[in-house]
């Protein structure tokens, strides 16, 4: 209704600013203002009116700051309306709907720093009133007149500033003022319709509350990657839900956390606060279980890819189906490699130095570390870590080579890191995940996540019917470099899983291709934005929360 009311004002005062004046009004107004008063308040009066349309929308979305100087916009309006025609009608919508606006913000008033386009609107004032004063002061400099004809003279003369009769260094001055405030009413508005930028990362007591609800509520593969530094954490219906604002989108990581049957109100929360900030929302790896909640919320879906989930239970090495990693655990135990399982509460420092210089190594030889919804940032340095597990590979020398970490939810484990820095013998990283699914077994855990193959179930069907999935399919086997999609395949296959559905949740279709680049960038497929952490933002430390704290504090 605000917007309404502020979009009804505007179109009114931009009709009346292009249309004549009463007869009568006119000649009364002949005789109360200097001549040339009235034709500039016509010009001013369509100026404002166009960019109090502009500003509509912004209160149609909630901003604070669209509304702010839309209560300012009116105001001015009705000063405009009395001199251009003594149109009170006019005057009375623009001075109800200031009331109202003003109204509705002291109802939700809360300090805020001057925001630029405050600033920007101030800078355009001082802009026209400056090339005005100039007009005004040679003027009087050169003809000495009374005031009103210099008044009228300078005002006439800023509405034809293209036929200026004046010396050409006022001329320079009146068109340089005159640019400087038409270029900050265009940086006001775009500061006023432009989303707004988040900041990333969370705060220590966020952190703490996040990991709490994770260790409640995780019952998904994907929810402890929830707790990454990079990521900023709302708060809603009982639960959390994590994201990164990417310019005007909001990635979302996987499905909320939090009470049963909460995701869609906590995702519908969110959605209100951040289109209020003039974001999109684009939510990466949500179950299928929730997908008619989400289609309930006007939501879109698309299927993007599959997990591959191990029940430990039933797996076993035995038969033709599970020869492969049969062969390849025996090959590493032929070699003379050995494999460990460590809990990641049991590390001391010689464990931590090994295992760091293999992540070291690692990283040296691949620069970038893909994922956003379904990676960890980190190897230790958080008090949820001391659950995680690692399996160890040594070579017959007794040195570590490679290693896998595995992050724990609510009946399962999943694989976050995988490193391997020798390419013989072949099997390494399959004796690994035979040995955590059986430790899994031991424990009585019914999963045991792998990884995530985005689009897998297209790369792995025999037909596909619809046309745009077998094109989606060639584009992506020509990829096979960057994103390594059947080579996930191939490896999570041995170990017989079954696929996990997950889907990308999204508002619009036409808002899709800059939804899905945006998911890339957060993905780190495509070069990413630049973050913009906050200043209490928490980091992990450096060592394990295990390890004595003064080691902590010398190695970060």
């Amino acid at each position: 209704m605000a917007a309404t009311a502020t979009a009804l004002a505007a179109l009114v005062s931009l009709i009346s600013s292009i249309s004549g004046n009463l007869p009568a009004r006119q000649r009364l107004l002949e005789a109360l203002e200097p001549a040339g008063v009235t034709t500039a308040a016509h010009v001013i009066g369509v100026i404002t009116a166009t960019a109090l349309l502009c500003l509509s929308w912004g209160v149609l979305r909630g901003r604070r700051d669209a509304s702010r100087v839309a209560v300012g916009v009116l105001g001015a309006l009705v000063i405009v309306h009395a001199a251009k025609g003594l149109d009170y009608e006019e005057a009375l919508i623009a001075l109800g709907s200031a009331g109202a606006l003003a109204a509705g913000l002291r109802a939700s008033a809360r300090g805020r720093p001057l925001s630029r386009a405050a600033v920007a609107l101030v800078l355009a004032l001082i802009g026209v009133a400056g090339a005005y004063c100039v007009l005004l002061t040679d003027y009087l400099r050169r003809s000495g007149g009374p005031v009103s004809m210099a008044i009228s003279h300078a005002a006439g003369s800023l509405v034809h500033a293209d036929r200026l009769t004046v010396q050409p260094t006022v001329r320079l001055a009146v068109h340089v003022l005159i640019g400087v405030g038409i270029v900050a009413i265009a940086v006001a508005l775009r500061a006023l319709l432009a989303p707004a930028r988040a900041q990333d990362g969370h705060g220590a007591a966020e952190h703490a509350r996040a990991a709490a609800l994770v260790a409640g509520h995780g019952d998904d593969s994907i929810a402890p990657f929830l707790l990454r530094a990079d990521k900023a954490f709302y708060f809603a219906h009982g639960g959390v839900l994590a994201y990164r604002t990417l310019r005007e989108t909001a990635v979302v990581s996987g499905d909320p956390v939090g009470p049963a049957d909460s995701a869609a109100a906590i995702v519908s929360s969110f959605v209100t606060y951040a289109t209020r900030r003039g974001w999109d929302v684009v939510l990466l790896g949500a179950r299928a279980e929730h997908l008619p909640a989400y289609h309930g919320l006007g939501l879109r879906s698309m299927r993007i890819g599959s997990e591959a989930v191990v029940d430990p239970q039933a797996f076993s090495m035995a038969g033709r189906a599970r020869k492969t990693v049969r062969k390849a655990v025996h090959r590493v135990e032929r070699r003379g490699w050995t494999v460990e399982l460590v809990p990641a509460r049991a590390l001391n420092e010689r464990l931590v130095a090994e295992v760091d210089a293999v992540e070291r190594a690692w990283r040296r030889r691949h620069r970038h570390l893909y994922g956003f919804a379904m990676t960890s940032d980190r190897l230790w340095g958080a008090p949820e870590d001391a659950a995680d597990l690692y399996a160890l590979a040594r070579n017959p020398g007794g040195e570590l080579r490679a290693f896998q970490r595995y992050v724990p939810y609510r009946g399962g484990l999943s694989l976050d890191a995988m490193r391997r820095l020798d390419a013989e013998p072949n099997g390494i990283s399959d004796a690994l995940v035979a040995a955590v699914l059986a430790h899994a077994r031991d424990r009585g855990m019914h999963e045991v996540s792998l990884n995530f193959a985005g689009f897998g179930h297209l790369m792995a069907a025999e037909t596909l019917e619809r046309r745009s999935q077998r094109l989606v399919r060639w584009a992506l086997r020509r990829m096979h470099g960057r994103f390594q999609l059947e080579r996930l395949l191939r490896f999570s296959a041995k170990f017989g899983p079954a696929e996990r559905a997950r889907y990308l949740i999204f508002t619009r279709y036409t808002r899709l291709p800059l939804a899905g680049f945006r998911v890339m960038q957060a993905e780190a497929y495509f070069k990413p934005l630049p973050p913009c952490p906050r200043q209490d933002a928490w980091r992990p430390l450096a060592m394990p929360i295990a390890l004595p704290r003064q080691r902590q504090e010398v190695t970060a």
